[in-house]
């Protein structure tokens, strides 16, 4: 009973808690007091509002935030654990607890409901009321020796020889619905679009491949665009199995190449166990630029 009361009546010597022995309900509660019966708690001594934090590997994190504000007393626990056990510690200062958490160096006003130090309570009274209204959550910072959000899908650069450039024209046509549940509906199929006609490109770099873009106008539109683009998957499919080696490099393709200290895509140098190789088109046989084998191989 002593622990419980501490937080609210500090004190050094424990024989001064006698007086507030009965100072808490604690009807129907069973001690130690598991965190999903602090709400119990606080119903049932609705002047005191808590929180409890715990501790994981790296920060702190909000097991429970009380959605009570404004309560004469509030009371913030760390909740700690060891050896499947688990033990309440009152949080005196808040600010210093999560200090690590920014550069400001005044005294911070820490929210309950994200742990962000704020430095006024002006602030803190605008952020609270908006915070809250989100489940509890933990503002975790990145290291700052890898804070920075770096490009990793390296072969997304490559440009494929081939790919289709599509474009619909339709038309918007009266829905016919005399269906009585239909005007009950809390929103009202008016009018759908009705496809009436496509253009379709086939773009490459290689001349020999380029075609002219076909457009049709006409009945049945999707069913003919579905026959163009299954025909044009066909045509193209059979181009790029007939892989081209690569063409002799002329020059000044070989000076590039010789001079080339770090792979043209992912940046990085060229090493032992990720070498230099030339990069070209399987289609044209064109030489395209030096890169890792990592690269290439993708």
């Amino acid at each position: 009973m002593y622990g419980r009361c501490w937080p609210l009546y500090p004190a050094s010597d424990h024989v001064k808690y006698l007086p507030y022995e009965q100072t808490l309900n604690i009807t129907n509660l069973n001690f130690p007091l598991p965190v999903k019966d602090i709400p119990k708690f606080e119903i049932l001594n609705p002047y005191i509002s808590v929180n409890v934090l715990s501790l994981d590997d790296k920060d702190f994190c909000i097991d429970y935030c009380s959605s009570a504000r404004n309560r004469p007393h509030h009371v913030n626990l760390l909740l700690l654990s060891q050896r499947n056990k688990k033990h309440y510690v009152c949080i005196k200062n808040m600010c210093r607890l999560v200090r690590g958490r920014t550069h400001y160096n005044g005294v911070a006003y820490v929210c309950n409901g994200c742990l962000h130090p704020i430095s006024s309570k002006a602030v803190l009274d605008r952020h609270t009321p908006e915070c809250m209204r989100n489940p509890p959550q933990a503002v975790k910072y990145p290291d700052p020796k890898d804070c920075t959000l770096k490009f990793q899908a390296h072969k997304k650069q490559f440009r494929p020889p081939f790919y289709l450039v599509c474009d619909f024209e339709s038309f918007l046509s009266p829905v016919d619905d005399d269906d009585d549940e239909h005007y009950n509906r809390p929103t009202r199929l008016i009018d759908e679009h009705r496809v009436c006609g496509f253009a379709c490109h086939r773009v490459t770099d290689i001349v020999e491949y380029q075609t002219d873009p076909v457009v049709y106008s006409g009945p049945d539109s999707m069913s003919v665009f579905y026959d163009h683009v299954m025909s044009e998957s066909k045509i193209i499919g059979k181009i790029l199995k007939n892989q081209k080696d690569m063409l002799p490099l002329s020059n000044e393709q070989q000076t590039k190449y010789d001079a080339a200290t770090h792979c043209t895509a992912c940046g990085i140098n060229f090493s032992v166990k990720n070498h230099k190789v030339c990069h070209h088109c399987h289609v044209s046989g064109n030489f395209l630029f030096p890169a890792c084998n990592n690269c290439n191989l993708q």
